[in-house]
């Protein structure tokens, strides 16, 4: 009995000690501000004298750490802005506002940067490439349109189908293998005009972020790449607004404060661009017509510290026709919903609730002929977040989500009683999705960094669905179909689930020098179903089912990074490989469109993609750029035990993005007078094509002979880019001022090859070679800031 009262009395002291020193800390929050602009300043970062205790803020520039009362010392500080220092007394829970000085430095050379100088070196991360918005709006590009996926596509690891394609390649993966988030909701289209225009207004985005490689266990999906994009928050003390005009659209942007603690960011763009495809030669292309205009709305509630609400929009609309034929239009529709609670202030809960759906439409206008063709994918998702800080060398986060996705493949309705046209729908498809993820991040020492994260995801195939059943051991195809299964509305008809571990490491091997190494797993249930090298319209999204089990993709990677001259130069080289699984083929003469058995003209694929990044890039100075080189290789093969399936003898062989060397060079030289010249350079082997390699006679008709899928390929690209912009802010601290941007897109005019075809005349084969941009592309750009 005595020895279980001292043991009791002990506790009851202990529980008594530990409330006292949880009462001897009250909560500091410190919120950091442009002195300037009033914007919220990211990058802070706050020193305690007395307690030698540090802290860094969050995205809306709070800074939330637990000290002794007492008086203490506070330096604030941030790149770009002249260090602060405060005194307070902390006698209870209390909340500091601060605004720092920006640096009086040239004022092209001032970059307010989200994240520090050298996170390159400090930060477990590899693969990540964040885009400066500054110095992206003075990028030369075409048609004089600042645009994020243009800019990325010029980073290591990044490229596109071509000039006028829509979407990007990273490491070796699809366009639809990349997870793009506008404001955490995911979006299914990413261009307008067929692939010339970003669909997102560079104007509203506040940050981008694009991970190559094994990105948090927070996020799944996808088995290629992630990007980030969010949106800025309005200003919360004045009304601000900028205009901006290019050759083909206008863009507006405004924000402010609509009432206390709420703000609102509204902006869109319209385009105009028949004047200038009435300027082409060919007819093919001056009766040609499009269209495109998006918007953005964003509003941001604070009602305190503790809490903020968000509710962003987004919506797009393009239309394209070709001379008297077909009129295709496409849409997007982006809502999310987002509650961020402190707890504590080590302790912070997310709500997020979205909804995102991509449209098609196709009108066909000619008579006798008249139709409508539609296709659609809706995704709706709750998910929940937890961000716990065990102390500034320890974070721990974890979240759980659920989808449920809702997608039409085809539907064609004739569009008149006279019309030849037949209906036909092909059965809607739903599917659920569930996530679960824990991730951690452990300073173990100054030195060494570990990231870890694993996180579960389970998928299931509903009906109403008719699933046909095939003969065995023989390919299947629409002739050796037995039978079929109809499944009821929300009736299980296949599940998949899986683990998918992520880990990276980050070992600093001397002051200015850092290793890195990541490995991950991610799995991806959708699919864009497409034989064409580039997103097209037509294109169209389909689930994981019982015949098209999910992707699945193995990467590792790792990475030697070196500053050098206090972050002036930094030197990276990287190299992965990355293996995938389930990757989806097409056989010879597959039929994509409207077919209800579509598992028919599929093919099961193995992927590997691996290579080699180096990259140096110049931060400080008046001259300043980068540059890059890429060694990489995406194969693929079809193994099957039918002869008849297998692509190229069941070899691998190069995928359509197969590009062995880019080379990407850029320059910024800020001049007087607030003048920056700017240019590219940009090189890259040219993607695989499939050509004729014999001919036969079949009932006395001549017949192409292709043997070899992608052994051919379309000569290399290269393309010279040079722009001037001009500031015409006389101080830092002018409030209305324009940018003017004059640009050439493709100064050399080269002729660069889209792609090669091949047409019968008379009896021989010819070819031909299609550029979109045989020439250079002018351009002026203005934007005015009120």
């Amino acid at each position: 009995m005595g020895l279980r009262r001292l043991l009791l009395s002990c506790f009851c002291f202990l529980l008594f000690l530990s409330a006292t020193l949880a009462q001897q800390r009250l909560p500091l929050s410190v919120i950091v501000r442009d002195a300037v602009t009033k914007k919220p300043i990211p990058s802070a970062s706050l020193y305690i004298a007395e307690t030698r205790a540090g802290a860094s803020a969050d995205t809306t520039g709070l800074i939330s750490i637990q000290q002794p009362p007492g008086v203490l010392t506070l330096y604030v500080s941030a790149v770009g802005y002249i260090r602060g220092r405060e005194t307070v007394v902390l006698n209870g829970p209390k909340r500091v506002e601060y605004y720092l000085q920006p640096r009086a430095t040239d004022l092209d050379e001032v970059d307010v940067r989200a994240t520090r100088e050298d996170k390159n070196m400090k930060t477990v991360q590899m693969g990540q490439i964040q885009l400066s918005m500054p110095e992206l709006k003075r990028m030369p590009v075409v048609l004089g349109e600042p645009d994020i996926l243009k800019a990325l596509s010029l980073q290591a690891g990044v490229t596109t189908a071509g000039e006028g394609a829509g979407g990007f390649n990273v490491r070796g993966g699809r366009a639809d293998q990349n997870l793009v988030l506008l404001d955490g909701a995911p979006l299914f289209n990413t261009s307008h005009l067929l692939g010339f225009y970003s669909n997102v207004n560079a104007d509203l985005v506040q940050d981008v972020s694009l991970n190559k490689g094994a990105y948090s266990a927070q996020y799944g999906g996808r088995v290629s790449s992630l990007l980030l994009m969010s949106t800025r928050n309005g200003n919360k003390d004045e009304w601000r607004a900028s205009v901006g005009l290019s050759p083909v659209s206008v863009r507006a942007v405004a924000d402010g404060p609509i009432a206390r603690n709420l703000t609102l960011l509204a902006g869109g763009r319209i385009a105009f661009p028949n004047y200038l495809l009435q300027a082409f030669p060919t007819k093919s292309v001056n009766q040609s017509r499009a269209f495109f205009y998006d918007g953005n709305l964003k509003l941001t509630y604070t009602p305190n510290e503790r809490n903020t609400i968000s509710l962003s929009g987004y919506r797009s609309q393009d239309s394209f026709q070709f001379p008297g034929d077909t009129l295709y239009g496409w849409s997007t529709n982006v809502v999310t919903g987002r509650w961020s609670y402190l707890l504590r202030p080590n302790l912070q809960l997310n709500l997020t609730g979205l909804y995102s759906g991509y449209h098609l439409n196709v009108d066909g206008v000619r008579p006798t002929l008249t139709f409508r063709f539609s296709s659609f994918i809706e995704q709706r998702e709750g998910k929940a977040d937890v961000f716990y800080t065990l102390n500034k060398k320890h974070r721990i986060q974890v979240g759980l989500n659920g989808i449920t996705y809702h997608i039409q493949t085809g539907d064609v309705q004739p569009a008149d009683p006279n019309s030849s046209i037949i209906s036909k729908t092909i059965a809607p498809e739903n599917a659920r999705e569930l996530g679960t993820y824990v991730n951690t991040e452990w300073e173990i020492t100054p030195n060494v960094t570990l990231q870890a994260g694993l996180r579960f995801s389970a998928f299931t195939f509903l009906g109403p669905q008719t699933v046909y059943n095939y003969a065995e051991n023989v390919p299947i195809s629409p002739e050796t179909v037995t039978d079929s299964t109809r499944y009821g509305n929300r009736q299980v008809i296949q599940t998949y689930a899986g683990l998918e571990p992520r880990l990276a490491l980050r070992v600093q091997v001397a002051k200015n020098s850092a290793i890195k190494a990541s490995l991950g797993r991610t799995r991806q249930y959708l699919n864009l179903i497409s034989n064409t090298t580039a997103i097209t319209p037509l294109d169209f999204w389909k689930l994981s089912d019982r015949y098209v089990p999910p992707q699945i993709a193995d990467q590792v990677s790792l990475g030697l990074f070196q500053n050098l001259r206090d972050n002036m130069y930094e030197f990276s080289i990287e190299t992965y490989y990355k293996h995938l699984q389930n990757q989806i083929e097409y056989r010879y003469g597959a039929d994509l469109i409207l077919n209800p058995k579509l598992e028919t003209a599929l093919l099961q694929a193995t992927g590997r993609a691996y290579g080699v990044e180096f990259g140096v890039s110049k931060n400080k100075g008046r001259l300043t750029g980068q540059f890059n080189y890429t060694y990489a290789r995406s194969l693929i093969a079809v193994q099957t035990p039918f002869d008849e399936l297998r692509i190229n003898e069941g070899r691998y062989y190069p995928a359509y993005i197969d590009r062995p060397h880019t080379l990407n060079m850029q320059a910024r030289w800020s001049m007087s007078h607030n003048w920056m010249f700017t240019t590219n350079f940009v090189y890259y082997t040219g993607v695989p094509a499939t050509y004729p390699d014999g001919r036969y006679t079949y009932n006395n008709e001549p017949v192409q002979d292709y043997s070899q899928r992608n052994a051919d390929r379309i000569p290399d690209y290269h393309r010279l880019d040079v722009a001037f912009s001009k500031d015409t802010r006389s101080a830092k601290s002018q409030k209305q001022y324009g940018i003017w941007t004059l640009g050439i897109y493709n100064l050399y005019a080269h002729k660069n090859p889209y792609s090669i075809y091949f047409t019968r005349f008379n009896q021989r084969i010819e070819s031909y070679r299609l550029s979109v941009f045989g020439t250079l592309i002018p351009s002026i750009a203005y934007t005015r800031y009120f």
